[in-house]
């Protein structure tokens, strides 16, 4: 074998090692939302509407799809204007200055920044967006039923 092919060959092998790698550990489980309010939200809104491939289930921040979503909802928006405004994603017991409850109920929010949500057709009804509501203005728990089940199961 000369030393040309022995470099493609060790490039090759090098390539398919890096690409096994990179595949997903069928091992790891998969996020399940809690038995919560919070659960209820992930899996009936997160899930159908917002973590999308298109939206916040891909590039976009926040990313909506992983089990850190709970804990990323407790940061400053990325829109520049409303973290200028100090508003954050969620703030426990203050759906005023939850920047997640203002772009839902966008036309009618003091805080128009960027575009209301969700975009794309997607659709979200009153009665989820109530259910948030309850959840932020509860202390948006992860645990524990503290908004109306009836409205979104």
């Amino acid at each position: 074998m000369n030393l040309h092919m022995k470099i493609t060959c060790s490039l090759a092998l090098a390539a398919m090692l890096m690409i096994g790698a990179c595949k997903k550990d069928d091992t790891t489980p998969e996020f399940t939302a809690p038995d919560s309010s919070y659960g209820l939200v992930y899996s009936k809104i997160f899930e159908s509407s917002c973590a999308t491939s298109n939206c916040h289930g891909g590039a976009a921040e926040p990313n909506l799809a992983s089990a850190d979503t709970y804990n990323d909802l407790f940061a400053a928006p990325i829109n520049q204007e409303a973290a200028q405004a100090g508003l954050q994603l969620v703030v426990a017991s203050d759906v005023d200055n939850s920047f997640l409850y203002q772009k839902l109920i966008f036309a009618d929010s003091p805080f128009q920044f960027g575009s209301p949500m969700p975009l794309g057709g997607l659709t979200i009804t009153e009665n989820q967006i109530e259910f948030i509501r309850q959840w932020i203005a509860a202390g948006a728990p992860e645990t524990g039923h503290v908004a109306d089940r009836s409205l979104i199961e």
